[in-house]
């Protein structure tokens, strides 16, 4: 056993994503302890429309780069991967600009729909917002290229700090959803600011700066990326974000609220140390593919099998003890979140070892892959729900069917990241009787 905890403590994968896993403890803990306050302070109806706010801003993000993003960690130079972080920024400002004004035209049908008159008029925040998401999503490519760690980290509880303390703070304002908004687009900035600086550090020490022609170059050289992976991130958010709207529109924002609440709880953490695991996977994977392809199924098959027990150790903590503990730090009209949690706690589990290795099949640029899964995906999560709705069902069993959903489509997801590195198996297969001769 203590030959096992050491040989964990030598390997340079996990002590990356202790790096990372450290700031996002650090932030989650953050969140935990003001939630309390939080949810004191705001209603469930308005946590449900500030968890509608974020679910739009989810799906629109996966359009604020046309997926170029995805494509930093893969060049060999510096000038390359340079040339494709200017093309994402200026594609977000782009993007970002459009879809305020969308919102803006598209505001009176938006708001009948979502019933929630008020919230496609705060379409300045919108783009305030997307601008921020957007800058930060793709310069922690960057940092993730350079495998500056510890400065991801850090921004992991900058963010959370900058959030929290201005939500709490703008609720003495009495402004309702619009001060956890304005509390999100602080936490956004929060952690952008050190990013910018850090990748500005970096390329101020570049003399060549791209031009026109080489962001045309590169914008084609990675015509996979927004041809392919942008459909499939498109659908991916639909899937991940378009369900809180939809619980929102057919139930009503207090059981947005609800779910809102415990995917926060549950969800976020696990999200953000999957992220963690994710992001060194995805470095580790884009450098084993230049260098030394046949450590790239060892890898995958070591994340999966540490993921699935981290999760699993993580569900079964939340099953035993959610309805319980939401109703004592949350209050009463907070108990029905822990009962979501029980419904959703196999859905979380796929989720987090899933997309674990998600990033797999943009490493082996098989893109179609990523496409064909997230069609599936999105037909059965939002088939699910409409089918529910249509069949007026109750947001309980709603609820039972898109957790079922969900965790088909995430199954889906591993097998054909799996799909995608098994012919790496074989090369580890092939390199062991060398090994083992040479040993003799």
């Amino acid at each position: 056993m203590l030959a096992y905890l050491k040989k964990l403590a030598l390997d340079k994968f996990l002590r990356s994503v202790f790096v990372l896993a450290g700031g996002t403890l650090a932030s989650q803990l953050i969140i935990l302890v003001t939630l309390p306050v939080i949810t004191r302070l705001y209603s469930p109806t308005e946590y449900g429309t500030y968890s509608m706010y974020l679910s739009i801003i989810g799906i629109l993000l996966m359009l604020v780069s046309f997926s170029y993003e995805n494509a930093i960690t893969l060049p060999e130079d510096d000038k390359t991967a340079f040339s494709v972080i200017r093309l994402s920024l200026s594609i977000c400002v782009g993007v970002s600009l459009a879809s305020g004004i969308g919102i803006y035209i598209l505001r009176e049908p938006l708001g009948s729909w979502l019933h929630e008159s008020y919230l496609p008029h705060y379409y300045f925040f919108f783009i305030i917002s997307l601008f921020g998401a957007g800058f930060y999503q793709i310069l922690n490519y960057w940092s993730i290229r350079k495998k500056y760690f510890k400065q991801l980290s850090r921004t992991k509880y900058t963010q959370s700090l900058s959030q929290v303390s201005a939500q709490m703070g703008l609720s003495l304002m009495h402004w309702g959803p619009l001060g956890l908004i304005l509390g999100d687009i602080a936490g956004r900035f929060g952690g952008l600011i050190p990013q910018w600086r850090l990748w500005r550090r970096d390329a101020r020490r570049h003399e060549e700066k791209p031009g026109w022609a080489d962001l045309k170059e590169t914008a084609y050289r990675y015509r996979r990326f927004p041809l392919l992976s942008t459909a499939s991130n498109m659908l991916n958010g639909l899937g991940l974000y378009l369900p809180t709207v939809l619980f929102a529109s057919f139930y009503g924002p207090q059981v947005a609220g609800w779910f809102a609440l415990g995917q926060r709880i549950l969800g976020s953490p696990m999200t953000l140390i999957m992220s963690s695991v994710k992001s060194v996977y995805l470095a580790d994977s884009s450098e084993y593919m230049v260098k030394d392809p046949g450590k790239l199924y060892p890898l995958f098959r070591k994340t999966v099998l540490h993921m699935f027990i981290m999760g699993l150790a993580m569900v079964l903590l939340f099953v035993f003890v959610a309805p319980y503990a939401f109703s004592y730090l949350f209050g009463n009209e907070w108990r029905e979140s822990g009962e979501f949690i029980r419904i959703l706690s196999l859905m979380y589990l796929s989720q987090f070892v899933a997309n674990s290795v998600g990033t797999t099949i943009d490493v082996m640029e098989r893109q179609d892959l990523h496409l064909y899964r997230e069609i599936v995906r999105t037909i059965l999560v939002l088939g699910a729900l409409l089918a529910a709705c249509y069949t007026h069902q109750s947001a309980e069993t709603a609820l039972w069917l898109y957790s079922a959903a969900s965790t088909l489509g995430y199954v889906l997801h591993l097998g054909l990241s799996w799909w995608s590195v098994r012919k790496y198996r074989q090369t580890e297969s092939a390199e062991l009787p060398a090994s083992t001769a040479e040993r003799g």
